[in-house]
């Protein structure tokens, strides 16, 4: 319990007790001693009061400051230690990117090289050769699957005279022999059985390609640009220069160097009148 909770209980001791007080001063009055006895008590009391209000307020404050000060204590740890694993972070993003890229950046030069091979044999393939499947079609490429029938039954269903099948089988009224109707009045229609196989199957699915190596993107390891921009790409010979372009990207280049000409605040007009004008483009240091 905090030293503001036991301020508190003995604040509604207190009151409690006061009250009983109030409740008794109506007998206390009729009697000098017995009212003085009464007033010494609640003055005491009523003083107790006071006090424990004030404390309380006191005490909630103390208690308000020491909770701010342990929960900015707290949030500097734990600031701390967010840093830190920051720090250890960037470090690992750095590292792992870099192997990553160059795991990646080799895979896509691999495929493109291979899409120019496979392309440019498959361009002269004599008669009885089947065109070559390029690496990443055969890697990444989900084969299609036929339909499956799994079980087979023959049933019975209602249809109409034209032998269209009735879609709410239970609203059509039984004549017997096979006969039927469904509706009410001039929107009746005359139904009959017909006899139906009910194949249960899993149905065909496509084969599906894969969206191409060529379109991803390689953020760089060392910096906010991209290694590798597969947008940028739409043939195997434009992946090469790409890759070539990243290549020169991230070589190490010489900062630019830029001129600036910054003109000179006013002098006063005695030193200017003072001051003859050197030949233009003198340096004055």
């Amino acid at each position: 319990m905090s030293n503001s909770s036991g301020a508190k209980a003995d604040l509604a001791t207190v009151e409690v007790a006061l009250l009983m007080l109030d409740e008794a001063k109506p007998t206390a009055i009729r009697n000098t001693a017995t009212f003085a006895e009464w007033r010494v008590k609640h003055d005491a009391l009523d003083a107790e009061r006071e006090r424990l209000s004030e404390l309380i307020v006191t005490l909630e404050h103390e208690e308000c400051e020491a909770k701010a000060a342990a929960e900015a204590v707290a949030l500097r740890e734990r600031y701390d230690e967010c840093r830190a694993a920051n720090q250890k972070l960037a470090a690992r993003i750095k590292s792992d990117l870099k192997k990553a890229n160059a795991i990646l950046v080799a895979l896509l030069r691999d495929t493109a090289q291979a899409d120019i091979a496979t392309g440019a044999v498959n361009a002269q393939l004599p008669d009885g050769l089947e065109p070559l499947v390029p690496p990443e079609a055969i890697a990444r490429t989900r084969a299609g699957l036929p339909r499956q029938d799994l079980t087979s039954k023959r049933t019975w269903l209602w249809t109409t005279e034209g032998g269209m099948l009735i879609g709410d089988q239970d609203s059509v009224r039984d004549y017997g022999g096979g006969r039927g109707r469904i509706g009410q009045g001039s929107y009746t229609t005359l139904c009959h059985l017909a006899l139906y196989d009910e194949v249960e199957f899993h149905p065909e699915e496509p084969a599906q390609r894969p969206h191409s190596l060529w379109q991803m993107r390689l953020v760089g390891a060392s910096g906010p640009h991209y290694e590798y921009d597969g947008t940028r790409c739409n043939h195997p010979h434009d992946v090469l220069a790409e890759l070539a372009r990243g290549e020169i990207a991230a070589e190490p280049h010489e900062r630019p160097i830029e001129i600036e000409l910054r003109p000179v605040p006013t002098v006063d007009e005695a030193k200017h009148e003072s001051i003859k004008s050197p030949p233009a483009g003198t340096v004055i240091s």
